[in-house]
C-alpha cells in the first residue's frame, strides 16, 4: 500500500533552461540573507518586465532570453537610482550545488521557474496566478466593489534537509485589508506597526487584475486608503480555508488541495520543457483502522460517571442561565447520570467532591462591563469545566449538546488527572509489562523546561517535573534530547516517549502532507457539472432511457418508472438539467424523509441508486459525488486511519486520518506526516503506542494526532493553584 504526499521530485532540464531564460541575481548583505522586497516588485514591474522573481539567500529575477540583452540590462541596472543598494550580475543555472557561486539551483531555481505561472494564461480567469514579493500567489477575483478583506494563497516550495531535488510544495493562506478597514479597527502603537507593512494596489496589468506593490514616486506621496490593501488579519477572527472541498468544483479548486492540483496541472502544462515535478510516494508497513467511539458510547460515558456527582453552579442568575440549569439536568439525568439526585446546583458555591460545571459569561462581557471574569482553571483539589451563557444562547440545540460532552470528556479527564489512573482508555490493550514515560516541553516555566508522565502497565501514572537529587539525570537525559545547541526547544518537536528498557523516541511535526486522489476529484466534479450529452437533453430523451432501463431491470418497482416516464413526457420536448433531472428521481424514484419540521425526497433507495448507476454507465450522465465504501477508499485513502511505516532502523514515519463513515464533503485540515526519530543508539519503539491515538476523547469525536498522554500532561499544567 503506498499514498502520496507533497513531497516532489524535480527533475530539471538545464539545457532547455539555459537556451530559454537568462537569471540575474541581486546581492544585498544583511546578517547573510537577503532582505527587502522593493527592488523584486520593481523589476517584475512595467519597466524591466521580469518573467518571475524569488529569493533565498539571494534575490532572483528571471528573464526570457530572446526579447532581452542581459550584457545591456545589467548595465542598466547598474545605472537605475532605484536599484543602487544592490548589485546585480547574471548567473547560471545548475540542478545540483557543485561549489560554484555564480550559479542557481535546486529550490531557487525551482522557485523561480514555478513563480513564472504568474506569468501563465489559464482560460479560467479565477485560476490566474500571481508573482509578487518572491512569492507565487493566487488573488481573488476583484470586482468594481472592493472587499475589504480578502484571502489570498501563497504557493510555496521548499527544500528539504538532506535530499537532492526533492521539495516541500505547499499552499497557505493570508488575509489582506483595505487600509481603510485597518484605520477603522486598530488605533495607536498597533495600526502604526502594520502600517509600515508594504501595500499592494489593484494592477490592471494582467488579466484579470491583480495586486502589484504600491511604490511611491517620492517619499512625500501617499496611497488611496480605499484602493490599497496590507497584509493584517481581522481581529477576533481566524482565517481558514479548508484543506479540501468537493462540494462543487468552485469549492475544490478554492480550497488550499485544489490549488495544489491546479499548480501540478499548470506546471506540466507550462513548464515541461523545463522540469519535470512527480509527487513522491510513501510506502505504507501498517494501516491501523479507528474504530473507538467512546463520546458517541452514551453507555460507556454513563458507566465511567457511576457515583460520580455533577454540581452545576449559575454565576450569571439571568432567565437564560436558569433555563440552561434545566436543560442540563434533562440532559444529564437519565443519559449519563442514573441517579437525579447526584445532580445538584446552586448559584454561590462549588463542591469539592463533585465534577462542577460553571454557567459564566465569556471574556468580553466582563471586559466590557469592568467585571471580574468568573472563569477559574480546575485546581489538584476541585475539578471545573466552564461553559458560557453565549455558547448556549448562539448555539442550536445539537451545537450545545456537543459543548455539554465535551465538558464531560474534560472532568473526566481532569478526574483521571485527581485519580493517576487512566479510565479513558484501557491501557491494558498495549500489552505493557513496563512503565512507558512521555516528556513534554513546559513553555510555562522559567526553569524547569521539562516535564514528564510515567504510566505503569495497570494505568496508574505520575507526573515530575521538579528537579532533585534524584530525578537530576533522568531530567537531564530528556532535556538533551528536546533542546538545540542554543538551549531553546527543537523546533517542530512535540515530546518524547520512552520505554521501560530506556529507549527514547523523539515525535517530530513535519509539513509534508498526505495527499487524497486530486485527480480523480477534479475528474468526477468536472463530470458533475458537465451539462448532459447533446443527444439525451430532453425530457422524451429520458424517458426512452427510462424505459431502455427497464428492460434490463426487472427486478425494481415498476410503477415508480411508470411514473417517472409519464411526468417526464408530459413536457417531453423540453429541455432538462442535471439538477431537474436528480430532483425527480428523488420524487419518483426515492422515498420520504424527515428533516426538522418537514418531509423531504432523497434517492437512498434501490430504484434510485440503480438508475443513477445505469445513467452514469451507459450514458455518462454523472449526477451525484459517488459515496461508496470502495470509492471513498480509492479516492480518500491516505485520510483514513492511522499509516505507519518505517524509513530506516531509526526513523519511521505516521499520519493519522479519521474514520472512513465521518467523510462528508470536506476536510478541514491536511494531514500531517510526523517523524519519528530513535536517538542515541535506541529502537524504534512508536509503533508499539500506536493505539494511543485511536481515541475520541482528546478532540472530541475525532482521532488524536500524537499519543493521548500528551493531552493529560497538558491538562496537568493548566490546573491552578490548590484552594
Amino acid at each position: 500500500m503506498s499514498i502520496l504526499t507533497n513531497r516532489v521530485k524535480i527533475t530539471f532540464h538545464i539545457d532547455a533552461i539555459k537556451q530559454d531564460f537568462a537569471f540575474i541575481r541581486f546581492k544585498r548583505d544583511y546578517d547573510g540573507k537577503w532582505w527587502g522586497a522593493e527592488e523584486l516588485d520593481r523589476i517584475i514591474g512595467d519597466d524591466y518586465k521580469a518573467m518571475s522573481v524569488g529569493y533565498a539567500q539571494f534575490a532572483y529575477a528571471m528573464f526570457e532570453r530572446k526579447s532581452n540583452n542581459i550584457y545591456q540590462l545589467e548595465n542598466i541596472l547598474d545605472n537605475d537610482p532605484k536599484f543602487t543598494k544592490v548589485v546585480a550580475i547574471e548567473v547560471q543555472p545548475e540542478a545540483i550545488y557543485s561549489g560554484n557561486n555564480e550559479c542557481i539551483c535546486e529550490v531557487s531555481l525551482a522557485r523561480l521557474l514555478i513563480n513564472s505561472l504568474g506569468s501563465s494564461r489559464s482560460k479560467y480567469k479565477h485560476l490566474h496566478f500571481s508573482n509578487l514579493n518572491g512569492s507565487l500567489l493566487r488573488v481573488p477575483l476583484f470586482t468594481d466593489k472592493l472587499d475589504n478583506s480578502i484571502a489570498v494563497a501563497e504557493i510555496s516550495i521548499d527544500s528539504i534537509p538532506a535530499q537532492q531535488n526533492e521539495f516541500l510544495l505547499n499552499v497557505t493562506f493570508a488575509n489582506y485589508r483595505r487600509k481603510v478597514a485597518i484605520f477603522r479597527e486598530y488605533k495607536g502603537e498597533e495600526r502604526a506597526k502594520i502600517l509600515k507593512r508594504p501595500e499592494y494596489i489593484i494592477y490592471d496589468g494582467t488579466n484579470p487584475p491583480s495586486l502589484r506593490r504600491w511604490l511611491p514616486s517620492s517619499p512625500q506621496e501617499k496611497s488611496d486608503p480605499n484602493k490599497s490593501y496590507i497584509q493584517c488579519r481581522e481581529k477576533g477572527k481566524k482565517l481558514h480555508v479548508n484543506f479540501i472541498d468537493f462540494r462543487s468544483l468552485k469549492d475544490f479548486e478554492s480550497s488550499r488541495a485544489g490549488i495544489l492540483h491546479n499548480v501540478m496541472n499548470s506546471i506540466e502544462k507550462h513548464l515541461s520543457k523545463y522540469m519535470t515535478v512527480e509527487f513522491c510516494t510513501r510506502e505504507i508497513d501498517h494501516d491501523l483502522p479507528l474504530d473507538t467511539r467512546l463520546m458517541s458510547n452514551t453507555g460507556k460515558i454513563q458507566e465511567l460517571l457511576h457515583g460520580e456527582k455533577i454540581h452545576i453552579l449559575d454565576k450569571v442568575d439571568s432567565e437564560e442561565s436558569h433555563e440552561l440549569v434545566t436543560q442540563l439536568k434533562q440532559f444529564l439525568y437519565p443519559c449519563y447520570i442514573t441517579d437525579e439526585k447526584f445532580i445538584t446546583n446552586s448559584r454561590k458555591t462549588e463542591k469539592k467532591p463533585a465534577l462542577n460545571l460553571r454557567i459564566i459569561h465569556e471574556e468580553s462581557y466582563y471586559q466590557e462591563n469592568k467585571l471580574t471574569d468568573q472563569y477559574k482553571k480546575s485546581d489538584h483539589q476541585i475539578q471545573r469545566q466552564n461553559i458560557t451563557i453565549e455558547s448556549y444562547t448562539q448555539s442550536t440545540q445539537d451545537g450545545w449538546k456537543n459543548i455539554v460532552k465535551t465538558s464531560l470528556k474534560e472532568l473526566l479527564i481532569k478526574r483521571d488527572l485527581r485519580a493517576e489512573k487512566i479510565t479513558l482508555f484501557d491501557w491494558s490493550k498495549l500489552n505493557a509489562t513496563g512503565d512507558w514515560t512521555f516528556a513534554a516541553w513546559n513553555e510555562e516555566e522559567n526553569q524547569n523546561h521539562v516535564i514528564f508522565m510515567k504510566i505503569k502497565p495497570n494505568g496508574k501514572f505520575e507526573f515530575h517535573k521538579e528537579i532533585n537529587i534524584l530525578n537530576w539525570q533522568k531530567f537531564e537525559t530528556y532535556r538533551k534530547f528536546m533542546t538545540d545547541s542554543k538551549n531553546k526547544k527543537i523546533r517542530n518537536l512535540e515530546g518524547l516517549v520512552i520505554s521501560d528498557s530506556g529507549d527514547i523516541n523523539q515525535i517530530f511535526r513535519t509539513d509534508e502532507i498526505s495527499l487524497p486522489n486530486l485527480p480523480e476529484i477534479a475528474q468526477i466534479l468536472d463530470e458533475l457539472e458537465s451539462e448532459i450529452p447533446e443527444n439525451k437533453r430532453t425530457r422524451n430523451d429520458l424517458a426512452d432511457i427510462v424505459e431502455e432501463f427497464l428492460q434490463v431491470s426487472t427486478e425494481l418497482d415498476q410503477e415508480k418508472f411508470n411514473l417517472f416516464s409519464e411526468e417526464l413526457r408530459k413536457r417531453g420536448s423540453e429541455t432538462i438539467s442535471k439538477a431537474d433531472l436528480y430532483s425527480l428521481i428523488g420524487q419518483y424514484l426515492g422515498t420520504k424523509r424527515k428533516q426538522k419540521d418537514k418531509e423531504i425526497n432523497v434517492s437512498i433507495t434501490k430504484e434510485a441508486t440503480s438508475f443513477r448507476d445505469y445513467l452514469l454507465e451507459k450514458h455518462q450522465i454523472r449526477l451525484k459525488f459517488p459515496q461508496d465504501n470502495q470509492t471513498k477508499d480509492d479516492l480518500f485513502d491516505p485520510y483514513f486511519n492511522i499509516k505507519y511505516f518505517e524509513e530506516t532502523e531509526n526513523q519511521a514515519y505516521y499520519c493519522v486520518g479519521s474514520r472512513r463513515d465521518q467523510l462528508q464533503f470536506s476536510f478541514k485540515d491536511a494531514r500531517h506526516l510526523r517523524q519519528i526519530v530513535a536517538v542515541n543508539g535506541s529502537k524504534l519503539i512508536f509503533k508499539e503506542l500506536l493505539p494511543t491515538m485511536d481515541v475520541d476523547f482528546v478532540r472530541t469525536g475525532q482521532s488524536t494526532v500524537i499519543p493521548f498522554p500528551f493531552k493529560y500532561i497538558r491538562e496537568y499544567l493548566n490546573l491552578g493553584e490548590d484552594k
